[in-house]
């Protein structure tokens, strides 16, 4: 069951990422690609823990899995810095 619930995390993240990284390409907003990129990010963050809990290794994936939740903040805040000037 907390497969499924991940899985739906995972493709609402990457609907999300989707959604913005559309507009992006037709209005040349650089903030809607930095929330893209990071809503991708939380995409594959989110599909790390399915993929973790299929294996039957709980916490096996937890460091990249950190680790590129983390990027993924760190995109968002890069993008929120640099175009806030």
């Amino acid at each position: 069951m907390a497969e499924l619930i991940y899985a739906l995390c995972a493709l609402t993240a990457l609907a999300c990422a989707v959604l913005l990284l559309l507009p992006a390409r037709r209005t040349r907003s650089r903030m809607l690609v930095w929330s893209g990129l990071c809503f991708a990010g939380f995409a594959l963050t989110n599909g790390l823990i399915v993929a973790d809990d299929l294996r039957g290794t709980p916490n096996a994936l937890w460091t990249p899995r950190l680790l590129l939740a983390l990027g993924s903040v760190i995109v968002l805040l890069y993008g929120l810095i640099v175009e806030e000037r």
